[in-house]
């Protein structure tokens, strides 16, 4: 990775900021404010980056602007149980109004053809907090290769993050998470798995 890291954490917000817009004050939307006719035609969907409770993240490339991008969407069957769609809808809503340069930014918001809700962000390349610090326990020969590239191309852990770098990286974790709890957002699922630095 370069001298200088990215840090991003998405923030799912369980918990709303009172500058924030409540997608359920607003009631319930009509299925075809979120519709999106072109959705075929503007979006590649590709291969699971991630999952959690309620949602998958794949990687897709937005044809109508020309770049990767990340795209979650709530799992299958999760949006028509209880309150998981509204929920996804929340998070959406609050992760894309926290403009901060450590949080992932939203793109855009709908339903695909099938009426499943979706949101895309900025797709993050990088290793999680989790893998560097596992990595750096096993040692100096340690590669840290991303899946995407080769094993020759990347320096080992101890090369690659020194304990200044690992600082500087949570220092901005830490000033994100401020930023979020100042517009009344909590994480509720901070972890080291959870945090992603990026290559720049």
């Amino acid at each position: 990775m370069p001298s200088s890291l990215e840090s991003a954490l998405t923030i799912p917000a369980h918990a709303l900021a009172a500058t924030t817009l409540d997608p359920t004050v607003l009631g319930p939307l009509p299925p075809d404010v979120l519709a999106e006719a072109t959705f075929g035609m503007r979006y590649d969907v590709g291969d699971i980056l991630g999952e959690g409770g309620m949602g998958i993240v794949r990687t897709c490339v937005d044809r109508r602007i020309g770049r990767d991008i990340a795209i979650k969407s709530v799992k299958p069957g999760r949006g028509t149980h209880g309150d998981a769609g509204t929920r996804f809808l929340r998070e959406a809503c609050v992760q894309g109004q926290l403009e901060h340069p450590a949080i992932v930014p939203v793109y855009d918001l709908g339903r695909d053809p099938d009426g499943t809700l979706y949101f895309t962000m900025k797709r993050i390349r990088g290793m999680t907090f989790e893998r560097i610090v596992d990595a750096l326990r096993m040692g100096d020969g340690t590669s840290l290769a991303s899946p995407e590239r080769g094993r020759d191309l990347e320096p080992d852990a101890v090369r690659q993050f020194s304990r200044r770098k690992l600082l500087t990286a949570f220092a901005s974790v830490c000033q994100a998470v401020d930023f979020a709890h100042e517009r009344g957002v909590v994480h509720r699922d901070i972890k080291p798995g959870n945090v992603m630095l990026g290559d720049f």
